[in-house]
């Protein structure tokens, strides 16, 4: 629930605390209200973001700033995490030391490390963010941890930044000082094990990654920790899978991308499989050679070029290389042309256009966005990334 820990009867303001209770039921009762109230929720955020400035409640608004930026991030929407970063370093820098020792039992303190993730979820993959800033804005991040507190997310971070790169070095130093600050987790303990949990396909130890992975979805983690199971997605079964998967894929190990595959992706029902569909989850049902919904697929190829301008560019490098193996799958399963209208691919008389150039087209929309983002982070190897899912799915 978003405002989770205000208690609205508190709040002087009666503008300020009917606008939070609302937004607490708007959200009380799991993730799934987030995103079905996702522009009433955005619409009332951005009004309690200028309410709690101007009323200088500033616990509020810092909270209120996080608040707006995680559903930012569930919709993939980090054009705005970038622009709501800024706002972020000016007002945190003007009045977040001076006012914290007004707002006593409070987690405003905490809330610094909280926006610097959310801000962390756009930089890591975003090509505007070049490696010398990426590389300040981990500084400052390193900082604000170490000052304020939970700093485990910080180095969590920093290994999803390693795998990235597939900076062996980098990623075993952070795993260091994650693994001795975790004992600071307040948060969702699988969620923020993820990363832990991915590093072990880099080194080479999937069968500790397995072992793991199979801990989390059975709950074999500290007790105190089990209340996330209450409202972790990341901790379903299929979730998991596809986890693995799609770091077996990034990191090119194509050994456990097989096992993983095998054992444990192909077990579930075809019905959890195909489930809310990501692109990743239709490429396996393509790579088992099944295309019962074709026309789906290909609606949901043209919406994703449609709402590329809105994704970071490691999400589209990864989506096109995606619709890049499917289409080339779907070629050699016997479909030579697909009806369907892609911009700046002309049809036939019959409105259809020939599979392989679709998928060459897809092709040149990762080249675009992978060499884009090498070029501005250079340990960056989007050639590696290419090769890896070349390997995997043709």
């Amino acid at each position: 629930m978003i405002y989770g820990s205000i208690k609205p009867i508190k709040i002087e303001s009666d503008e300020i605390r009917e606008l939070v209770s609302k937004t607490q039921d708007l959200t009380r009762g799991g993730y799934d209200l987030y995103d079905q109230n996702y522009n009433v929720l955005v619409s009332i955020l951005k009004r309690l973001l200028r309410l709690t400035k101007q009323e200088k409640e500033w616990h509020l608004y810092f909270y209120t700033l996080y608040e707006l930026m995680y559903l930012y991030t569930r919709n993939n929407n980090y054009a705005e995490i970038v622009k709501y970063a800024e706002l972020y370093y000016k007002d945190s820098a003007l009045y977040m030391d001076r006012e914290l020792s007004n707002y006593p039992n409070t987690d405003m303190a905490s809330i610094n490390v909280w926006v610097y993730d959310m801000i962390f979820e756009a930089y890591y993959q975003y090509y505007q963010i070049d490696d010398a800033k990426m590389e300040i804005f981990m500084k400052r991040y390193e900082e604000a941890a170490l000052k304020y507190g939970n700093t485990y997310k910080y180095y969590a971070d920093e290994i999803s930044l390693s795998i990235l790169y597939l900076d062996i070095d980098r990623m075993e130093r952070a795993v260091r000082n994650f693994l001795f600050y975790e004992k600071e987790m307040k948060s969702c303990y699988v969620c923020r094990h993820l990363p832990y949990l991915r590093h072990f396909l880099l080194i080479g130890q999937g069968r500790r990654a397995e072992e793991l992975m199979l801990d989390y979805i059975h709950k074999n983690i500290p007790k105190r920790h089990l209340w996330c199971y209450k409202y972790c997605q990341n901790a379903e079964p299929d979730s998991m899978y596809l986890d693995m998967i799609a770091t077996c894929v990034n990191s090119g190990n194509v050994e456990m991308f097989q096992y993983f595959y095998k054992k444990y992706w192909m077990e579930l029902p075809q019905e959890i499989r195909l489930e809310d569909a990501s692109t990743l989850q239709r490429l396996l049902i393509a790579y088992d050679g099944c295309f019962d919904q074709l026309d789906k697929d290909i609606e949901q190829a043209v919406e994703d070029i449609s709402e590329e301008n809105n994704d970071t560019t490691v999400n589209n490098m990864n989506v096109f290389l995606e619709w890049w193996c499917y289409f080339i799958l779907l070629e050699r399963s016997g479909v030579p042309k697909v009806c369907a209208q892609f911009p700046n691919l002309e049809t036939d008389a019959q409105g259809q256009v020939s599979t392989m150039a679709v998928s060459d087209y897809m092709q040149a929309k990762a080249d675009f966005y992978g060499e884009k983002f090498a070029k501005v982070r250079s340990r960056f190897d989007y050639e590696f990334t290419k090769e890896s899912y070349r390997k995997c799915f043709l």
